[in-house]
């Protein structure tokens, strides 16, 4: 029998980045049900990523740094032409590199732990003095730029993507979730994690217990016990196929 076999998943992610994980869970038997609680939109500025685009097109920049397979697309999808010379380019996990490679770029550098914090921390001795391009959502947190500034010869932060929650998600949760327990959710990011706790308001307090909370890594599942919910389970590496580990490991006590 499958690990997962008849076991309903809710999946929160972004529409666009789903499918992978929806085929890996129904690859271990679970039938997964799609909530995207993000959806990826065009900066307010889309001229200014333009523009580094054209500037990173032209080898202007030594690194380029990535902490999301969405700053990889938002960046590489408005390249006008071919880099004029390859940059090292460096990622924040083994999703990223993957993603990056695909897309057909080598990766010099990726961070021992999948967080934008230990790669700003660990990436910064090495871009001494280099021109650095950081594109990243408009709600990122500031300390991978603050540890490359100190260090880099050249910072230029971009806005490549906004996050959103989509319009429909309130109806779809209902659909799903009725007045019944919630049972298993996974959850791939502290925003996600927030804008599921805001789909029930006042009520998520008495929600919140039936809760089974699968959570991608540490960084997500302190969000979570910020919410009031500590995770069940948390992926060992911060990947679809480690998330679908945890769950497939999971045996409930008693």
């Amino acid at each position: 029998m499958k690990p997962l076999a008849g076991r309903r998943v809710v999946i929160t992610r972004a529409l666009h980045q789903a499918p992978e994980l929806a085929q890996a869970l129904r690859r271990a038997g679970a039938e997964p049900h799609l909530l995207p609680l993000i959806e990826v939109v065009p900066p307010r500025q889309p001229e200014l990523l333009a523009e580094t685009a054209q500037q990173a097109a032209q080898g202007t920049f030594d690194w380029w740094v990535f902490t999301s397979r969405n700053a990889v697309d938002a960046l590489l999808d408005r390249l006008p032409a071919t880099p004029a010379r390859r940059p090292a380019i460096a990622v924040v996990g083994a999703a990223t590199a993957r993603h990056v490679e695909e897309r057909g770029y080598p990766v010099a550098f990726q961070a021992t732990r999948a967080d934008a914090v230990s790669l700003g921390e660990e990436l910064a001795p090495e871009v001494a003095g280099a021109s650095v391009v950081l594109p990243q959502a408009a709600d990122a947190r500031p300390a991978i730029a603050a540890a490359l500034e100190a260090h880099a010869g050249r910072l230029t932060k971009v806005e490549a993507y906004r996050k959103i929650i989509p319009p429909d998600s309130a109806d779809r949760a209902r659909q799903l979730f009725g007045d019944g327990p919630l049972g298993w959710v996974t959850f791939t990011s502290p925003r996600i994690a927030q804008n599921f706790r805001g789909l029930f308001g006042s009520r998520w307090p008495s929600r919140r217990p039936s809760l089974l909370a699968a959570s991608i890594g540490p960084v997500t599942s302190r969000a979570l016990r910020r919410l009031g919910v500590a995770p069940t389970v948390e992926a060992d590496r911060a990947t679809v196929d480690g998330l679908v580990a945890a769950l497939a490991a999971f045996r409930p006590q008693g």
